[in-house]
């Protein structure tokens, strides 16, 4: 089957042919059905035969290995199928033809964050035409000298597809002004280490902190004042 992966890694999987870029007949199995003993082992030999003339760059295919109820069965059953994925590269006459190349969309970060954690993600856009495994890394420097580092995991992202990488950072400082710059790497199609960065900037307000201190003056101040007016007039009758 074809299969295309969302923004956020889930996987959709669709009939042979619905992908522009699918692999789903290429794919041979000498023997498709076979019987497991308990605990036994088996290798599959899947033969790839790609086409004579195929557009370079990334094509793809799952392979589903799948238990076929025995007839000795009852008439419901439950059945489970486990995919292989298969991520094939065809390289074009020249180096030109194969494109790895992934940009930062988008930095989400609150304006203005409470105390911790921070939630946020980075949208990466896979403009080539092979699949890419992107990485990515936060590195925060607050106002006051708070620094910390945040890793948003990996993710593999489709040609011409979105992928988004998120993740909490539990260290935030109590206030200030927090720059947080994040940096994404991947290999290119010759096989170097490509890394590309984007930065932001927000705050850190402790509003619960915040709420404290005006109740607190919204008592305070009112008592301070009337114990001030009634000391002013009891100078003054004397």
């Amino acid at each position: 089957m074809d299969f295309s992966i969302e923004r956020d890694g889930d996987f959709n999987f669709y009939e042979s042919g619905h992908e522009s870029y699918s692999a789903s007949k290429w794919l041979n199995i000498e023997k498709a059905d076979f019987e497991l003993d308990p605990g036994e082992i088996r290798e599959v030999e899947v033969a790839v035969s790609v086409p004579a003339t195929v557009e370079p760059g990334g094509h793809y295919s799952a392979l589903f290995f799948e238990a076929v109820p025995s007839g000795n069965q009852s008439a419901v059953s439950v059945s489970m199928r486990i995919p292989t994925l298969f991520y094939i590269t065809i390289p074009g006459i020249t180096g030109a033809e194969v494109i790895a190349n992934a940009d930062i969309v988008s930095l989400q970060l609150p304006g203005v964050a409470g105390r911790g954690p921070v939630e946020m993600e980075v949208v990466v856009r896979n403009s080539g035409n092979v699949h890419l495994t992107v990485a990515a890394r936060a590195h925060f420097a607050a106002s006051w000298g708070n620094a910390s580092e945040l890793d948003l995991g990996q993710m593999v992202i489709l040609p011409s597809s979105d992928g988004v990488l998120k993740g909490e950072w539990q260290r935030s400082p109590l206030f200030g002004k927090v720059r947080a710059s994040v940096v994404i790497g991947y290999l290119d199609q010759k096989g170097e280490l490509v890394n590309k960065s984007q930065t932001a900037e927000f705050w850190v307000v402790p509003w619960s902190l915040i709420g404290i201190i005006l109740v607190v003056m919204g008592v305070v101040v009112p008592a301070i004042v009337v114990v001030s007016r009634r000391y002013r007039l009891k100078v003054e009758r004397k």
